[in-house]
């Protein structure tokens, strides 16, 4: 005997999907930094030097001094020549007076004062260096700096997005079916 049977086909529904994909814009202006630097202020001053340049001694080696300056000289060259006087007398006087050493006093004076003796110029004066003597104060330099920094003033942009959405659309591409036959409906019976 044979029993009446279902059949069942199906077939899945298919879905289609039609995509836009999304577009995305970033732009980033550059930000403006704007800096200022304000210049400083140097100041330098420069006080006056001294410059003394003395003459005198030069003047002195060609001989030209001042008649103060030639009398105390004179005067200087006196009472040298005036000491050496008595030193001298006062050397021969102790060689007089030791005789009794039984040497000859009398010849060894004569004999060194007939000797001639270097000649000696009053008036003259030294001729070693040029005779001038030069001299600079300096004063020292005053630098003052004054700093005036600097100013900073950026000004930030902000950034430029641009967005268009994507869209998404769905479609049945196939619908699902499902297909039922009955198989063995007709039954042929004999009894």
């Amino acid at each position: 005997m044979r029993i009446p049977q279902i059949q069942m086909q199906q077939t899945y529904a298919q879905l289609g999907l039609n995509i836009n994909k999304p577009v995305q814009e970033i732009q980033q202006p550059r930000a403006e930094l704007n800096l200022r630097q304000e210049p400083a202020i140097i100041e330098i001053r420069q006080a006056k030097g001294s410059l003394t340049i003395d003459s005198s001694e030069a003047r002195e080696n060609i001989d030209m001094r001042g008649p103060l300056r030639r009398t105390r000289d004179n005067a200087d060259y006196g009472y040298r020549m005036a000491m050496e006087a008595i030193a001298s007398i006062s050397e021969e006087g102790d060689q007089l007076r030791s005789i009794e050493n039984k040497q000859d006093a009398i010849v060894a004076i004569s004999e060194r004062e007939s000797m001639p003796r270097e000649s000696e110029i009053i008036a003259a004066g030294s001729i070693v260096g040029d005779g001038i003597e030069i001299r600079y104060n300096f004063q020292p330099l005053d630098i003052q700096v004054q700093e005036r920094g600097k100013t900073m003033d950026p000004e930030i942009k902000r950034p430029i997005h641009n967005y268009k959405p994507g869209k998404v659309e769905g479609y049945m591409l196939r619908w699902g079916s499902l297909q039922i036959d009955v198989i063995g409906l007709h039954m042929d019976q004999r009894i």
